[in-house]
């Protein structure tokens, strides 16, 4: 009797074990930096981080923006930071004819079908899967960005 109460305890522990496991959540792992156009800080240049081998996930898949001064706060779809992997990254910032980052906070907020926009990021860097541009989020390290766009030539 005593046995198999024993082995009823193990099975159950056993059992609990396997699914603990099986439902783990990769580790979010902050990201931060400062990225500049052509050397310069916009506010709202839009950064996005996308894995490798393309197996996306609410953990791996990132997005966030600069504030005035560049610097990146970038978050997933699970939270703040991204599970460790590589990384594509790309980038939009786009402008209107008067020169302004398209939402900034100092922009009328409508629906202006006359608006025109112009995209200032290289297409080599831009997003749509042009850029080779990667980096490494580690879970033993601080992983702070900084890149310097180069400037889009005419």
């Amino acid at each position: 009797m005593r046995s198999i109460l024993l082995w009823r305890i193990s099975l159950v522990i056993l059992f609990c074990g396997w699914l603990s496991g099986c439902n783990s959540e990769p580790a979010l792992h902050p990201i931060s930096g400062h990225i500049t156009l052509g050397g310069k800080p916009y506010e709202r240049l839009i950064v996005y981080f996308r894995p490798i081998d393309d197996a996306v996930t609410k953990f791996n898949l990132g997005v966030g923006e600069t504030d005035a001064k560049g610097d990146l706060s970038l978050r997933s779809t699970a939270g703040p930071g991204l599970a460790a992997g590589k990384y594509k990254v790309s980038f939009t910032c786009i402008v209107n004819r008067g020169g302004k980052v398209v939402g900034s906070t100092d922009e009328k907020q409508d629906d202006d079908r006359s608006l025109v926009t112009e995209e200032l990021v290289p297409p080599a860097y831009a997003e749509g899967g042009h850029s080779e541009l990667e980096f490494e989020v580690q879970s033993s390290a601080e992983n702070r960005f900084e890149f310097d766009i180069p400037a889009k030539t005419p």
